[in-house]
């Protein structure tokens, strides 16, 4: 079984335990990407959906993984990853299922009549934003620096051919594009996460109106949690990324399963990452509840359309109130599209973490910069004979 064979096993393993218990880790008022009050989290429908999409992502992961097992035998590289796209779509049909019967409840039952719809913020977001931890970045640098060190060295002693960057089996003409391509994917990784996460970090956090307080102070230790475990798989992508071009390099020479050894840090940094996402639950759900602090940052919580009361007090947290039903901006539960929101990005409705609004144009751009930048370093690759 060659490296490949075996990173396209582990992706699609990984995955179908991913998706399977992704609902563990969302919003309890947020469903299957469906808004709910915090009163009907407990409904019928939801634990029978739940449970129905437990089973059903559990027996696709099963199977997909074993057929991916039989198929890597074969020898090619796709057939893993044709799987994974097939296990995806089947995980994300799931999602829909469920998605769709309890929006069907919802609205026949009337889950927000009667309940008054508010919006809480934090208007102390901008006066006393949280700090973006520069010294977690440092890591990730560090390889990079690394990287470009041992192939400034390795460089002229190199064969007038290397082995391509993409496709095992084939070699292109010695040049600086051919060799330094794993450095040229470490800082696209870096630059992408590093420049996602300090847009987040100037996005308005996600507060539930119920209780705004501690939602706050959640959201807060989420982030910081959230972004220490980005920043830590993305250190462990470049150490893959440098581990396997030392190969290419002539550095050393690895063969069977030891090919293998690249993947490791990979695969480390994604149960970090997972076992993280687990712990603080999207927005810090997850989180154990602190203790009430008084201080100047949350004495400026306010609400934006709840009347009069205005504050964390008792009219505050009122279980009339809820968070405003916008299930009318998300389309599929997955993609958010608000013309009239000038946030880039907000907090996902499955899962852990933040999506891009595609009702805002700087958000539509940033997108398609993400998208264009490696297809065309693939094509500067291809042009250059790599």
């Amino acid at each position: 079984m060659s490296a490949n064979s075996l990173a396209g096993i582990v992706t699609v393993a990984f995955f179908g335990v991913l998706l399977c218990v992704t609902p563990i880790i969302t919003r309890p008022t947020v469903v299957f990407g469906v808004r709910i009050p915090g009163d009907r989290a407990g409904a019928p429908v939801i634990r029978r959906e739940r449970r129905a999409y437990y089973w059903r992502t559990a027996v696709i992961g099963v199977c997909c993984t074993v057929t991916a097992v039989l198929v890597s035998e074969l020898g090619p590289w796709w057939p893993t990853r044709v799987i994974l796209a097939l296990e995806l779509a089947a995980d994300l049909g799931c999602l829909q299922l469920a998605r769709k019967n309890i929006a069907a409840v919802k609205k026949t039952e009337g889950w927000f009549e009667g309940l008054r719809q508010t919006v809480a913020t934090d208007t102390s977001w901008r006066e006393d934003p949280p700090r973006f931890p520069v010294r977690w970045l440092l890591p990730a640098l560090m390889v990079i620096a690394a990287t470009v060190i041992v192939g400034a060295v390795r460089y002229p002693g190199l064969p007038a051919r290397l082995p391509a960057a993409w496709a095992s089996g084939h070699h292109a003409p010695k040049s600086i594009v051919a060799a330094f391509a794993f450095v040229v994917g470490q800082l696209y990784v870096t630059t992408l996460w590093t420049g996602m996460m300090l847009i987040i970090y100037r996005s308005r956090p996600d507060i539930e109106s119920a209780d705004a307080a501690e939602s706050t102070r959640r959201y807060r230790r989420f982030l910081a949690a959230f972004t220490r475990a980005v920043l830590t798989l993305m250190a462990l992508v470049n150490l893959t990324l440098l581990l396997a071009t030392l190969p290419r390099w002539q550095v050393y020479r690895l063969s069977g399963l030891a090919s293998a050894l690249p993947l490791l840090p990979l695969l480390a940094g994604l149960v970090i990452f997972a076992v993280v996402a687990v712990r603080v639950g999207q927005g810090g759900s997850r989180l154990p509840r602190l203790s009430p602090v008084v201080n100047i940052r949350e004495a400026r919580l306010a609400r934006i359309g709840a009347g009069p009361s205005v504050g964390a007090g008792p009219g505050f947290n009122s279980p009339a109130r809820t968070d405003r039903d916008d299930d009318r901006f998300w389309k599929a539960g997955l993609f958010y599209v608000n013309r009239d929101d000038p946030s880039v990005m907000v907090s996902n409705r499955f899962g852990v973490g933040w999506t891009f609004n595609f009702g805002n144009r700087i958000a539509c751009l940033i997108f398609a910069g993400i998208i264009a930048a490696p297809a065309g370093l693939a094509a500067i690759m291809l042009a250059a004979g790599t």
